[in-house]
C-alpha cells in the first residue's frame, strides 16, 4: 500500500526520503521505507516481533534483577509468550482507541491491517503497569522498629485504616496515644508520633483545683503555726542519712565532677566536640539526681552541656526549658522549701507587711505584680486586710507573667485570678483581678489601667532577673524599658526582691559562676532536706534546672536570664531615676524572729544600704529593697 503524499512528513525524518516518495507513488512501501527507520519494525511479521520482544525482555530482566535482590525478594520467571498474548487482550480496548487519537491516521489505517502490532503495544503498556505497581508500598508488609522512641509496629494484627498501629512498652503510654489521636487516622499522624511527639509542650489543666484544704494551710497564716516542731522528724532523718551516706562515701570514691564539667564546657567552646562528648559520659556515670549537692547539680549542668552541643533549637533544649509544673506538684515543693528554709516565707511576710505599712487606711489599692506565676503570696495578704480595723479595702490585682509556650499561653495566669477570687470571697474582700501574659517590655501604660484614686503599689520577688539586658540597644533595651515602665505609672511603693547572684558574659568565666553559686544552694538543700524526698527533685529540676540550663546553653538572644547582685541593681535602680526608701523597722524585727526561730542556725539576717539580706552561711541569696520614683 503507497502512502498519502501528504503525510510523509509523519514518518520520514529526512527531506531526501520525502522527495523519494513523491516520485514513487505506485511502488511498495516496504521498498520506500529505509531500514533505519524507526517506525519499520511496526511491519514486521509476528515471529520476528517475538525474537525483538525476546531480546529486549533479557536485557530488561538483567536490568532489573539486581533491584529485586537488593529488596531481597525473589525475582519472577520468564513469562510464556503465549501468556503475554493473552495478556495483552485485557488492555486492547484502551491501547487501540488512545493510539487511534494520538497518532497520525495514516498510522491507523497500519494499525487496523496488522493486528500483531495492536499486541505488541498493549502488552508494552502492560508490562509497564506490572513492573510501576511492584514498587508502590504495600502497609501490609511494612515493618519498622524506632528504638529511640520505644515504640514497635505489629504486623500481625491487621489495620482497618491506611494508618500504622503503633504499640509502646506500657499500656498507660498506649492508651494516651491513642486518645490524643482521636479520629486522626492519617500515615502523617502515625510517622508524627514516630518523628517525637513527645517534644509537644503540656498544657495547665485548667480543671485543676482552684483551692482546698492544702491551699489553705500552705498559704494562709496560722498562729500556732511552729516551724521547728515541724521540721524536727526532718532532721532525725538527715542525721540517718548522714551515717548511711559516709559508709558510701568510702566505699566509692567518684571523680572530681568540678574538674570534669569544667573541662567539658573548656572543650565545648573551643569546638571539640570529641573531647566533650567523653566527658559528658563520663559525668553522667558519676552524677546522680539522688546524690549530694554537687551530684545533684551536675544532673542538671551536664543536660545543659548537652543541649549547647545539640543548639538551642533541638529537643535536647526544648524539652528542659518547655516543660510545665501543675499547681499542685508547685504547692508542695513550695511548702516543703518553707519548712526548711526562710527564702519563701520571710520574703513574702516583708512584702505583705510593707504594703500594708505603706497604705495605711486608703480604701482603693492597686498592686501590680510582674511575675505573679501561681500567686502564693496573695492570699495571706487578702486575710490581712481583712482584718482591718475599718474595714478591708478594695483590692485589685493585675497580673504579668511571661505567657505559657503552646494554645493557651493564659491558662496559668487566669487560673491564678480564680484561686485569688475566691479567697477574696470567702474573706469578704471587695477583689478585681487583671491577667497579663505577654513579654513585660511589650506593656504599655494603657494595659495596666491605673486609675488616679488608687493607691499603686508595684511588686516583683525574684522575676526582674528574667527581662533580658541588651546595653547595646539603648534606650530599646528591655530591662530600661520595663523600668521606664514602671517609673511612668508612679507607684507609691516598689518592693524589689532579687536573687543575689551575677554572671559574666564570657561562657568560660558565667559557667564557674553557675557552678560556683549554686553549688552553695544545692549544698544547703541537701543539709536541710533528705535526698530522696520527691518534691525536692522536683523543685531542683523543674524550679532551678530551666534557668541553670538557659544560662549554660545559651547565647546572645537566648540567654534570658541574666541576674545581677543588690549592688548593681542599686545602681541601676539610681540611674533610672528610682528614690530608695528606708525599711519599716517593724517588719524586719518581724522577719528576724520567724529566722531565729523556726529555722537552722546557719541561716543568717542583716541590712546593708537599706538592703533586708539573708543567706546561708555568709553567703546572701536573696535582697529585698523598697523603691519610689523620684519627684521632679
Amino acid at each position: 500500500m503507497a502512502l498519502p503524499k501528504e503525510n510523509n512528513s509523519c514518518y520520514l525524518k529526512s527531506n531526501e526520503l520525502h522527495g523519494s516518495i513523491n516520485n514513487c507513488n505506485h511502488t511498495n512501501s516496504s521498498q520506500i521505507i529505509p531500514d533505519k527507520d524507526p517506525y519499520n519494525n511496526l511491519f514486521l511479521n509476528q515471529q520476528e516481533k517475538f525474537e525483538i520482544h525476546g531480546y529486549q525482555e533479557a536485557a530488561l530482566r538483567d536490568m532489573e534483577k539486581p533491584f529485586y535482590d537488593f529488596l531481597g525478594e525473589k525475582y519472577p520467571p520468564p513469562q510464556d509468550n503465549q501468556l503475554v498474548s493473552k495478556q495483552s487482550k485485557v488492555n486492547h480496548d484502551f491501547t487501540t482507541s488512545d493510539l487511534k487519537d494520538q497518532v497520525c491516521p495514516t498510522f491507523s489505517e497500519s494499525l487496523e491491517q496488522h493486528p500483531c502490532i495492536e499486541e505488541l503495544l498493549a502488552t508494552k503498556f502492560q508490562r509497564g503497569v506490572e513492573e510501576g505497581l511492584k514498587f508502590l508500598p504495600n502497609h501490609n508488609r511494612l515493618s519498622i522498629n524506632f528504638q529511640v522512641s520505644n515504640f514497635s509496629l505489629n504486623p500481625t494484627k491487621k489495620c482497618h485504616s491506611n494508618s500504622l498501629e503503633i504499640k509502646s512498652g506500657e499500656e498507660k503510654e498506649s492508651d494516651l496515644l491513642n486518645k490524643s489521636k482521636g479520629k486522626k487516622n492519617t500515615n502523617d499522624a502515625d510517622l508524627d508520633i514516630l518523628e517525637g511527639r513527645n517534644c509537644k509542650i503540656p498544657m495547665v489543666s485548667c480543671e485543676e483545683t482552684i483551692r482546698d484544704e492544702m491551699f489553705d494551710k500552705v498559704l494562709l497564716y496560722h498562729k500556732k503555726k511552729c516551724p521547728r516542731e515541724e521540721i524536727s522528724s526532718l532532721r532525725e532523718i538527715k542525721e540517718l542519712e548522714a551515717n548511711s551516706y559516709s559508709e558510701y562515701q568510702n566505699q566509692h570514691d567518684h571523680i572530681n565532677l568540678r574538674a570534669s564539667l569544667i573541662s567539658c564546657a573548656e572543650a565545648i567552646s573551643m569546638n571539640d566536640n570529641k573531647i566533650a562528648c567523653e566527658l559528658i559520659q563520663q559525668i553522667r556515670k558519676e552524677a546522680s539526681p539522688i546524690g549530694d549537692g554537687i551530684q545533684r547539680l551536675a544532673c542538671i549542668l551536664v543536660n545543659g552541656l548537652e543541649a549547647r552541643l545539640a543548639g538551642t533549637q533541638s529537643v535536647a533544649y526544648r524539652q528542659y526549658v518547655t516543660r510545665q509544673v501543675c499547681t499542685i506538684d508547685y504547692l508542695k515543693a513550695y511548702y516543703m522549701l518553707s519548712r526548711v528554709s526562710p527564702v519563701l516565707r520571710v520574703s513574702h511576710h516583708f512584702a505583705n507587711e510593707s504594703i500594708r505599712s505603706a497604705i495605711g487606711n486608703a480604701s482603693k489599692v492597686h498592686v501590680v505584680d510582674f511575675g505573679i506565676t501561681h500567686g502564693f503570696q496573695w492570699p495571706s495578704l487578702i486575710q490581712s486586710l481583712a482584718k482591718r480595723k475599718n474595714g478591708p479595702p478594695k483590692l485589685r490585682i493585675t497580673g504579668v507573667d511571661l505567657p505559657l509556650p503552646g494554645f493557651h499561653p493564659a491558662e496559668r495566669i487566669n487560673e491564678t485570678g480564680r484561686r485569688l477570687e475566691d479567697y477574696a470571697r470567702s474573706f469578704g474582700v471587695s477583689f478585681e483581678y487583671q491577667g497579663l501574659a505577654s513579654q513585660w517590655d511589650s506593656i504599655c501604660i494603657d494595659d495596666l489601667s491605673i486609675n488616679d484614686d488608687e493607691v499603686l503599689i508595684v511588686n516583683s520577688m525574684f522575676s526582674l532577673g528574667r527581662v533580658r539586658d541588651e546595653p547595646l540597644l539603648g534606650r530599646n533595651n528591655p530591662r530600661n524599658k520595663l523600668l521606664g515602665l514602671i517609673q511612668e505609672i508612679k507607684p507609691k511603693v516598689i518592693i524589689q526582691g532579687i536573687l543575689n547572684l551575677s554572671f559574666s558574659s564570657f561562657y568560660i568565666t558565667r559557667f564557674r559562676n553557675v557552678l560556683l553559686q549554686f553549688s552553695r544552694y544545692f549544698d544547703m538543700l541537701d543539709t536541710l532536706l533528705p535526698r530522696d524526698y520527691k518534691h525536692r527533685q522536683l523543685m531542683e529540676r523543674e524550679m532551678l534546672g530551666p534557668s541553670i540550663i538557659n544560662l549554660v546553653a545559651c547565647e546572645g538572644s537566648d540567654l534570658v536570664v541574666r541576674m545581677e547582685s543588690y549592688k548593681q541593681w542599686h545602681m541601676r535602680n539610681l540611674q533610672t531615676g528610682f528614690e530608695q526608701l528606708p525599711v519599716y523597722p517593724r517588719v524586719v524585727k518581724e522577719c528576724s524572729e520567724m529566722v531565729r526561730n523556726g529555722y537552722n542556725e546557719a541561716f543568717f539576717i542583716e541590712e546593708d544600704c537599706n538592703w533586708f539580706l539573708w543567706g546561708w552561711k555568709g553567703n546572701i541569696f536573696y535582697a529585698i529593697s523598697l523603691w519610689k520614683p523620684k519627684v521632679e
